[in-house]
This record gives C-alpha cells, sequence and structure tokens, in this order.
C-alpha cells in the first residue's frame, strides 16, 4: 500500500510539515518508520481525521489524534492540540461567514478611524441606491464622518438615491436616548430641547437642507430623509455592493461618565450584497420606510423640519 509524503500530509491537515514531522514523533499520527523515512497509509491518516464513536468502554479515540476536539485528553503535547485547537476556531469562523455572506468583522466605529474609512470608502464607490439608518443625525449629516462624500454625491450629481431612516427627535424613542445617554435631568422638555441630542438634529436638518439643494440642482443625485418614532434595531450603511451593519443597545461601559455615547461600542459586520441579511435588513428598511405599521409614525423631512423651526 503506498505511503503519503509528509508534505501531502500536511496539506490534508491544514498545517507545516515541520508540525506533521512532530505529530509523528510524538505518536499522534499512526505510522511506521523504517530508516528516516516514515510509512504512513491513508488509511491511518483517515482514522486520525475521522476517528471512531467511543463507547462506554472503549479506549479514548481521542488519546492519538490531533483532531479529536478534546486538548484536555492528549497530554503528550499540549502545544499541538493549542494549535490545533486555534487553527479549527479559525476554520469554522472563516466557514461560517463564507456560508452567511459575511465579508469582515470591523473595530467598533468609536474606536476605530479604519472602520470609518472603510465605510466612507464604500460611500464614495456607491451608485444607485444608498440607505441610511440609525438613531441621530450627525454622523451623516454633520461636520465630518460621512457627510463630505454625501455632499460630493449631490454636488457632482452621481447616479445616486440616497434614502436616510433616522429617530424622530421630538419622539419617545428620542427622549428615551437623552435619558440613557446623559442622564434623566433631560425628562424636562425644556431641559430636552436645549441637550445636545436636539441641537444636533436641528444643525443636522440644516445640512440636509444643503444636500436637498444640490441634488435639485442636477438630473441624477437624489436625497430623501424619513423619521421615524421608534428605537432602530440596528446601525446600517447599504450600498448597492455591500451593507456595514451594526446592532443598538442601551449600553455603555462600565466606567463611562454620563455623556458617554451609548452606540459605536460594538463590533461591525460588513455583509456582500447576495447574503441573505442583507436581505432581511432591506426588507426592514423599507417596512419602516413606508410606515405601513400603524404604532409606529413615520414622519417626512418637511414635518420635522417644520416641528422644529428650521426652513427647507
Amino acid at each position: 500500500m503506498a505511503s503519503l509524503k509528509v508534505r501531502d500530509i500536511a496539506a490534508r491537515l491544514n498545517v507545516s510539515e515541520k508540525t506533521v514531522y512532530k505529530w509523528l514523533t510524538q505518536g499522534l499520527i499512526p505510522a511506521t518508520k523504517l530508516g528516516r523515512t516514515w510509512v504512513v497509509t491513508d488509511e491511518a491518516l483517515e482514522a486520525v481525521l475521522s476517528p471512531p464513536p467511543r463507547g462506554r468502554n472503549a479506549p479514548s479515540a481521542a488519546a492519538s489524534s490531533p483532531y479529536s476536539g478534546r486538548p484536555h485528553e492528549v497530554t503528550r503535547d499540549t502545544g499541538a492540540e493549542r494549535e490545533l485547537d486555534t487553527l479549527g476556531k479559525v476554520s469554522a469562523l472563516a466557514e461560517g461567514a463564507i456560508r452567511t455572506g459575511i465579508e469582515g468583522v470591523l473595530l467598533p466605529r468609536s474606536e476605530s478611524e479604519e472602520t470609518k474609512r472603510a465605510i466612507g470608502d464604500a460611500l464614495e464607490e456607491a451608485h444607485g441606491e444608498v440607505l441610511l439608518h440609525g438613531i441621530g443625525l450627525r454622523e451623516f449629516f454633520g461636520d465630518t464622518d460621512y457627510t463630505p462624500a454625501l455632499r460630493r454625491m449631490m454636488i457632482e450629481d452621481r447616479p445616486v438615491s440616497v434614502r436616510a431612516l433616522l429617530v424622530d427627535p421630538l419622539s419617545n424613542f428620542a427622549h428615551a436616548r437623552a435619558i440613557a445617554e446623559i442622564g434623566a435631568q433631560f425628562v424636562d422638555e425644556s431641559s430636552f430641547r436645549a441637550g445636545p441630542l436636539f441641537g444636533d438634529s436641528w444643525r443636522s436638518l440644516n445640512v440636509i437642507s444643503s444636500l436637498r439643494r444640490a441634488s435639485r440642482e442636477g438630473k441624477r443625485s437624489a436625497i430623501d430623509v424619513r423619521f421615524a418614532d421608534h428605537w432602530p434595531s440596528v446601525y446600517m450603511v447599504m450600498t448597492d455592493s455591500c451593507c456595514f451593519v451594526e446592532t443598538y443597545h442601551f449600553g455603555r461601559p462600565v466606567s463611562g461618565p454620563d455623556g458617554t455615547s451609548i452606540d459605536g461600542l460594538v463590533p461591525i459586520l460588513k455583509l456582500s450584497s447576495d447574503a441573505p441579511y442583507y436581505r432581511l435588513l432591506r426588507s426592514h428598511f423599507d417596512y419602516l420606510w413606508s410606515g405601513a405599521n400603524p404604532y409606529i409614525t413615520v414622519q417626512t423631512l418637511e414635518q420635522v423640519a417644520e416641528a422644529v423651526k428650521v426652513s427647507i
């Protein structure tokens, strides 16, 4: 019966040849040594990859298999088992990501300029429809972050249609965010209107107004914004080719003082446009945008601008 070469074994196990020699020496791979040559049959290697099930009184197959997934049962080389355990986790993560259409896991927005650049680059390259979903306005329609990219879309009259779905700045959910972020003192209406969330909304509505004027001067670009009286489940930037999504929450670091942001603290998933999750998020956005749910009030840009005294 033909013997497998060490390089073939390494390729099958997805490890280095050095690791294969180490496992052969330790007896983790069944083999016979003739002089300086290791003889490993295909059947022996298959036994390593797929050890037989263990009966109640049967000896442990894991004790001789580096692929058993039970590092604590192998006493001869815990270092090798740790390598295999890490490899297994990485492989499982990659397989799950590929199967579900996840192209990347990015660091939280609040601590990574690289993450912000990745989202900004996707917006710069976007064509067709762009969907923005989130709580506040400052990141999309403030002075920095993604506002310059959106402004260039409108000024250059790119073939882009932007739709943004944000929280109504006068809604119960806007008040809830203010209390969670700043403190219960903002439960009073006059204090809330003097607070940062309402102030950001007022300034951002002026930015949106300028973007709309720029889009109307062209023929191919467009922007529309609606405001929902609900707490969005995600922060989302979706283009025709990919989607960046972050789950929302009321949490913040235990050591975070009042005023600490309660979003931008968790990793962001980058999804491909053919991912099932991408399509689900698109459906979620369209449902809220339509105002079809009688318990979720959705207002137009004009309605909200009138309420907060901004001329558009």
